[in-house]
């Protein structure tokens, strides 16, 4: 593909997934609606101007001009509340409760069926390498605060703050709502089977430092390698053959865990045994190489003085895994998403620390940061995709189901009341709730929006 055409096609491909999400949604509650006699006048893809529209039966099928949600106006679901809100026409007395319930749910099970598509098919037809999870630690740098408070290469982190953390995705999330800069984490970490209890300081900032959020620093995450990522030409590593690419296994008969083994000799002119490898084929046999060093300038941003040099710049090598990409069990990934949006509303309802609640409001974003991950991870590839889509969708099912007016979970809250009480919450009641939160809603889409775009721009 032209390179010129990337970001357009992206971009497309972006707003057909997100809007994906939102049809199956909204086919959800039009589908059990119709099925259940109840009348849908309006089925939306998008809020405002309607771009397109065409009459089809009872109902007009609308493609509206901001594509970032939707909605089935479905006048006896919400007579009075949502009329207003979704152009409902003429009053039609509510529908029996339990309908109101059934066609409520069906929404956020069209995304839970869509969610289980995509998990379907990474489980079965994704190929390995494209899922994994692991809280090994893959390199900490020898001058570190972790180094000293006791972290080291091959040890995997259990817990942090008394949280269990499957991926390394959930290290940088517990470390960034347990405090801020320099206080102080406590890990559970294990080491060759034995568990034992390290605390260290959060002095590495997660974008910038006015972002207040802070992780760990000085630590990788693994599994990982060390190895060469440049060779410049007619150096001693070139001369003796070495290859960026190449994973350095051992240096003179030592396993190669820290750059100082190479940059930081007691003889910087001794020649130097490596044992290396190709980074992409681990089962390929290694091969020993003896390379000697000779003054150069310095490459790569390295201190300015000539010195003895192999002619190399060093690496890391690791295969990345996305946060939604960590499972492989069609059920694992459904838990690990739904596991992320609990984590995060007990972080905003019960916090655990202090701050914690201003700092994962900090790190929320809304449909513009959204879409804006959606466009990048198209262009990794469609097993990346489906998985992001697949987490929109769990989020999209659960963020509905909250019991608040304007979303399902608010059309359910009345719809109990009216069953157990064997009478309507007032319409009046029900028009200023819906009304109110609905004002809140749009305040908050607009303060996202905002936030995304700083961030973005």
């Amino acid at each position: 593909m032209p390179v010129y055409l990337l970001w357009p096609i992206s971009i497309v491909l972006a707003l057909v997934l997100f809007s994906l999400a939102v049809f199956i949604h909204e086919l959800g509650h039009f589908v059990v609606a119709r099925l259940l006699g109840l009348r849908a006048d309006v089925f939306s893809i998008g809020f405002g101007p309607a771009l397109w529209k065409r009459q089809l039966g009872s109902t007009e099928v609308r493609l509206s001009a901001i594509p970032f949600g939707g909605y089935v106006s479905l006048p006896q679901l919400d007579p009075e509340g949502m009329e207003k809100l979704q152009g409902g026409g003429e009053h039609l007395p509510p529908a029996a409760p339990w309908k109101r319930i059934l066609v409520a749910v069906a929404g956020p099970m069209g995304n839970v069926v869509l969610a289980l598509i995509c998990a379907c098919a990474i489980a079965w037809f994704a190929p390995p390498e494209a899922t994994g999870a692991s809280t090994e630690i893959g390199y900490v740098e020898p001058k570190s605060n972790a180094w000293a408070a006791g972290l080291r290469v091959k040890d995997r982190i259990v817990t942090v703050e008394g949280r269990a953390v499957q991926s390394w995705a959930d290290v940088m999330t517990e470390c960034m709502l347990a405090g801020g800069s320099n206080e102080t984490v406590r890990l559970t970490i294990e080491r060759v089977g034995e568990r034992r209890e390290i605390a260290t300081v959060l002095d590495a900032p997660l974008g910038d430092a006015e972002s207040g959020m802070w992780t760990i620093g000085g630590v990788m995450r693994g599994p990982l390698e060390l190895g060469i990522s440049e060779v410049s030409p007619d150096t001693p590593a070139a001369q003796a053959g070495l290859q960026a690419g190449e994973v350095i296994l051992t240096v003179n008969g030592e396993s190669f865990t820290h750059f100082a083994q190479i940059q930081e000799r007691a003889d910087p002119l001794a020649p130097v045994v490596l044992q290396v490898r190709p980074f992409i084929q681990p089962e390929a046999p290694s091969r020993t190489v003896t390379v000697q060093p000779a003054v150069l300038e310095a490459i790569a941003g390295e201190a300015t003085d000539a010195k003895p040099r192999l002619g190399v710049v060093l690496g890391f090598f690791t295969q990345r895994h996305f946060q939604w990409m960590t499972d492989r069990s069609v059920g694992a990934q459904i838990r690990s998403d739904a596991a992320g949006v609990w984590r995060v509303l007990s972080a905003l309802t019960a916090p655990k620390h202090a701050g914690e609640r201003g700092r994962v409001a900090k790190s929320l974003g809304g449909p513009l940061a959204i879409f804006t991950i959606l466009v990048q991870v198209i262009q990794v590839g469609l097993w990346v995709s489906l998985g992001f889509l697949r987490l929109i969708c769990i989020n999209l099912a659960i963020l509905n189901l909250l019991p608040l007016p304007v979303l399902d979970g608010g059309h359910i809250l009345f719809a109990l009341f009216a069953t157990v009480a064997r009478r309507e919450v007032p319409a009046k009641v029900v028009g200023y709730l819906t009304n109110a939160f609905a004002v809140l809603l749009i305040g908050l889409m607009l303060w996202f929006l905002y936030s995304d775009a700083m961030r973005l721009f």
